[in-house]
């Protein structure tokens, strides 16, 4: 049975950023190497540049809205809110004992 310890995790990790910084320095010498003009690499970097903004607002929306309607949905029955609840004579029992806090 394999064992996984913290430096097992850390070593994955310190792969995995290798081979992200080594594809960014691959990605940088493609584009230099690239035979293309100084205006086309501009044009190529900002069309990128303006999917990658897109893509992220658009999670951001969605993150956004997911989150409301969580917190719309946990409010909806707080009745400090103006939820639905029971009004708090109907929480608590009468009796002694039978309803609310014991102790």
């Amino acid at each position: 049975m394999a064992r996984w310890s913290n430096q097992d995790s850390a070593g994955n990790g310190m792969f995995l950023l290798g081979a992200l910084a080594g594809a960014l320095v691959g990605a940088g010498v493609a584009l230099l190497m690239a035979p293309k003009s100084g205006q086309q690499v501009r044009q190529d970097l900002n069309q990128g540049f303006n999917t990658v903004k897109d893509a992220a607002a658009k999670r951001y929306r969605e993150v956004a809205d997911k989150a409301t309607a969580l917190y719309e949905q946990k409010t909806a029955g707080d009745r400090f809110n103006g939820g639905t609840t029971a009004p708090i004579s109907e929480s608590f029992s009468s009796t002694p004992g039978t309803g609310g806090y014991q102790s």
